[in-house]
């Protein structure tokens, strides 16, 4: 099966500057796949690429089985969303969602028809002859999709769409926008910091550091199965624990300021003595309040959010921090000393040299 967009050995250097570094992505016919990553990573910069507005130091860009690498933008046959929503202030939003297909001399009635179908599917039928200036945030991203819409293109790139909107306004288009992919079910690429977004929306996330793709994965896969230090301490909210230690005995971490060992799912074969870090997820952090309690931490600050607690704080006897997320309310537990225990589903060992997960 043909790719609908397929990225072989991409660099992008500005002078000396290397921002995207030989990067190799497919995305299939009608998949939905989230770059995500800290700002500056290059995935907008991916984004930009793919729709022609970068040009590519080297390698090769593949759209449908087609190579667009010197291809125009306007004849990739891809519709862009960015960030600021980019409408013409003077004309209404039937002009500005039309005003790309007048260019191409498309004929009116096709026109007509295609701006209503795109209103009736984003809900703004209402709003057609209204003014960029009368609309809320959330009826501007609309129209901006709108606009993509109407073009009937091959594939839709989305540059951060969701960033100027409040939470609120930002989980509704969450949703609207899966249902949308669902219903159209075109290829999509689309760029966000959000980690929420990429693992809310995603087919596959592909998560970058500094150019480099670190891993690409189902948002399962890459929250349960992380392939590094990197991509464990970016997935998952609150972020993962680590904690500095050594292997012993292959099925156990000892760290050393506490002497408290952790046994592991499964055994490291041969890396008896080896430094590792000790990655925990906060959930697996479970309340023990009994002798048989495997960490104990000093905790600091209690977070009450509604259906969890986060406690922050640091392990006994150490200056390490560590944070655990405890269901329900335990806002008294803020300034004591508690034990946990650890559900070994959620713990991960890494090489201290190479960061990657040696158990996943």
């Amino acid at each position: 099966m043909i790719a609908g967009v397929e990225l072989i050995n991409v660099t992008k250097r500005f002078g000396e500057n290397t921002i995207v570094d030989s990067i190799s992505l497919s995305a299939a016919a009608g998949e939905f796949i989230v770059l995500v990553g800290a700002s500056g990573c290059g995935k907008s910069t991916i984004l930009r690429m793919i729709a022609g507005l970068e040009s590519v130091t080297k390698g090769q860009i593949m759209i449908k089985g087609r190579d667009v690498t010197q291809v125009r933008p306007d004849e990739r046959d891809i519709a862009m969303v960015f960030q600021n929503y980019a409408l013409y202030p003077h004309m209404s939003v039937a002009e500005n969602m039309s005003f790309a297909l007048t260019l191409t001399r498309t004929p009116k009635d096709e026109i007509k028809r295609r701006v209503g179908e795109a209103a009736r599917i984003l809900g703004i039928e209402q709003l057609l002859e209204r003014k960029p200036k009368a609309l809320s945030g959330g009826q501007r991203q609309r129209v901006a999709m709108g606009r993509a819409i109407v073009r009937e293109p091959s594939v839709f790139l989305f540059d951060e769409p969701l960033s100027n909107l409040d939470a609120k306004l930002r989980a509704q288009m969450r949703v609207e926008l899966a249902l949308l992919h669902k219903r159209l079910g075109k290829t999509t690429v689309y760029v966000t910091h959000d980690q929420v977004e990429a693992m809310t929306l995603a087919d596959r996330i592909v998560i970058l550091d500094r150019g480099a793709i670190q891993q690409i994965g189902s948002p399962a896969e890459v929250f349960n199965r992380p392939r590094n230090v990197f991509v464990a301490g970016f997935i998952g909210s609150p972020v993962m624990n680590m904690l500095k230690g050594y292997i012993v005995e292959e099925d156990n971490v000892e760290l050393p300021d506490t002497g408290a060992r952790i046994k592991l799912p499964v055994p490291v074969r041969g890396a008896t003595g080896k430094p590792v870090v000790l990655g925990i997820r906060p959930q697996g952090l479970i309340l023990n309040e009994g002798p048989d309690a495997v960490l104990h931490m000093q905790v600091k600050v209690a977070e009450y959010l509604g259906t969890e607690t986060v406690l922050n704080g640091t392990l006994a006897n150490s200056d390490e921090a560590v944070t655990s997320s405890l269901n329900g309310e335990h806002g008294g537990l803020a300034g004591k000393q508690i034990g946990l225990s650890i559900d070994p589903a959620h713990v991960h060992v890494f090489d201290a040299g190479t960061g990657l997960n040696l158990i996943h």
